[in-house]
């Protein structure tokens, strides 16, 4: 009795010891199985990431692309036709600041335009004129110095004992043709040195004594002297009038003119 329940001890030992083989036998082809597993869960997860950063890289790389092409168009548009370029076709962008506008003439305050500035005026020929017109004036043939810019010497008039001329005549002076009908608003003459000078301007449209009207004067003048007219005259012919004379070195009474410059506008 005792033997057989020690064989069967025995068995039931064996059994367990083969039971608990056959576990192991079981337990070992899991383990395996479980770290291809977790090792194919993070391939997954490495290929899921990888793929991510490619398309971002993607993403931002056509990004780029796409704001240095937007940024290229702009500048070639900018650059490609400016205001009033060559390319008319083109219209300028918005920002783009406009083509400015023709100036207008200078308007008075009530919209008129406004009058033409004075200016120096061109003098086609100098005269010697008196009382009678071209056939009596003093030194005729020094009467072209004041119109001639290549020299320095000047006019003069005959000299006289008084200076009204020894009571001989009423005036000397120099006829300025202007070559076309201008408007004359004042002349600048250069006188000599010593003051006495009485003169005047006269202008008309004709070279004689009763055509020419008297459009301003001066007294006691000497050196340079601006005669300004009242308001601008028209006229062809500019008479620059001595009726004073100014005293000279040698005791006598005579006039120098070296330059008459006459200001005013074309006419028209």
């Amino acid at each position: 009795m005792t033997v057989g329940a020690g064989h069967s001890a025995a068995k039931d030992g064996a059994a367990k010891d083969t039971d608990g083989q056959a576990d192991q036998g079981q337990a070992k082809p899991g383990r395996p199985g479980g770290r291809w597993g977790l090792t194919l869960l993070c391939l997954v997860v490495v290929f899921a990431g990888l793929a991510c950063y490619d398309l971002i890289g993607l993403s931002g790389h056509y990004g780029s692309d796409d704001a240095a092409t937007a940024a290229s168009t702009s500048s070639a548009s900018t650059k490609a036709t400016p205001a009033g370029g060559r390319h008319g076709s083109a219209s300028p962008s918005a920002s783009a600041p406009a083509a400015p506008a023709s100036v207008a003439p200078r308007k008075t305050a009530q919209g008129k335009a406004a009058a033409p500035v004075a200016h120096p005026l061109g003098v086609t020929s100098a005269a010697a004129f008196g009382p009678d017109g071209l056939s009596d004036g003093d030194n005729p043939g020094l009467a072209s110095r004041i119109v001639d810019v290549s020299t320095d010497l000047a006019w003069y008039s005959e000299w006289y004992a008084t200076p009204y001329f020894g009571n001989l005549k009423s005036g000397t002076g120099i006829l300025l043709d202007m070559g076309e009908t201008v408007n004359v608003s004042s002349v600048q003459l250069v006188l000599g040195t010593a003051p006495g000078a009485d003169v005047q301007v006269r202008v008309g449209d004709s070279p004689y004594p009763s055509a020419l009207t008297s459009v301003a004067s001066a007294y006691d003048a000497g050196g340079t002297v601006r005669l300004t007219a009242t308001a601008p005259t028209r006229g062809q012919y500019v008479l620059i009038w001595f009726t004073r004379l100014p005293p000279d070195s040698q005791g006598h009474y005579q006039v120098s003119l070296y330059s008459a410059v006459v200001n005013g506008t074309d006419g028209a």
